[in-house]
């Protein structure tokens, strides 16, 4: 499995090594965040360790690893006659990766250098930031979290509209269950399609609204990819639907179809 991920990730850094087109920079970027984790080596002791770097052209830089034996070995090896403290690997989950970006900024991080070695790649720190939003692995929470965000002021709309667009799948519930047309509700004065992020919640939601045959995955839940959602919410729009609600509730957020498919085409 980790032999797997490494040479994936290797044909892909090579790749854009090759040619650095935009579309070999989004498909490593997007291998890249779509690891479950990835692992940084910590200085000292203590709560506030900083991380291992190198200076690249006068930046410091930090060194990353796309799994748990590479950074160990990097440690062992050839750092380890240029630490002089106690160190460790540390694991950082990819759904804390906003938060660990966060952290960098005390240490005056200006990029991110990936498994140092034959194969590598390096990405300005605030490139890497803007790319966790993009090619970042979404999960329920994190959604939620980004909702959160916007409300606070800390994040932007447009934010969360290139994260469902990076989305595995959406979610519907069918109008009737021999239906393929989703439920169109009226919220505010217009006819808006329901949109969830996870099965769960569409689910959910059918269930508390008294909607038969959703207590399966086999009922009325209808999962289609992005892409397919977007050609049939520009057919939705056409017959007069203007409006898209994602997970209906105290996280739920609004898209209007026009800004939505724009979107996602871009």
């Amino acid at each position: 499995m980790v032999r797997e991920v490494r040479r994936t990730i290797n044909e892909l850094i090579r790749a854009y090594d090759d040619m650095p087109t935009r579309h070999s920079r989004d498909a490593l970027l997007s291998a890249i965040f779509d690891l479950n984790a990835w692992y940084v080596i910590e200085l000292g002791e203590g709560e506030n360790r900083p991380p291992c770097i190198a200076w690249e052209e006068e930046e410091p830089t930090l060194l990353v690893f796309t799994d748990e034996k590479r950074a160990t070995r990097a440690l062992n090896t050839w750092l380890e006659d240029q630490i002089e403290t106690v160190s460790n690997v540390r694991r950082v989950g990819l759904e804390d990766i906003a938060g660990f970006f966060s952290e960098l900024g005390q240490w005056g991080i200006e990029g991110v250098r990936l498994n140092h070695g034959p194969w590598s790649v390096n990405f300005a720190l605030d490139d890497a930031v803007e790319a966790s939003s993009s090619f970042g692995r979404i999960d329920d929470a994190s959604v939620e979290q980004m909702v959160d965000r916007v409300l606070l002021g800390s994040a932007k709309e447009e934010d969360i509209l290139d994260r469902v667009c990076h989305l595995p799948s959406w979610y519907f519930v069918s109008d009737v269950a021999d239906s393929d047309d989703p439920l169109i509700w009226i919220m505010h004065d217009e006819p808006c399609v329901l949109v969830f992020t996870d099965a769960s919640q569409a689910r959910s939601y059918a269930v508390e609204q008294g909607l038969e045959g959703c207590t399966t995955d086999v009922g009325r839940l209808i999962e289609v990819d992005p892409d397919a959602a977007v050609e049939y919410l520009e057919d939705l729009a056409r017959r007069g639907v203007s409006g898209a609600m994602f997970n209906h509730g105290p996280f739920g957020f609004y898209a209007s179809l026009g800004k939505l498919c724009s979107r996602h085409a871009a």
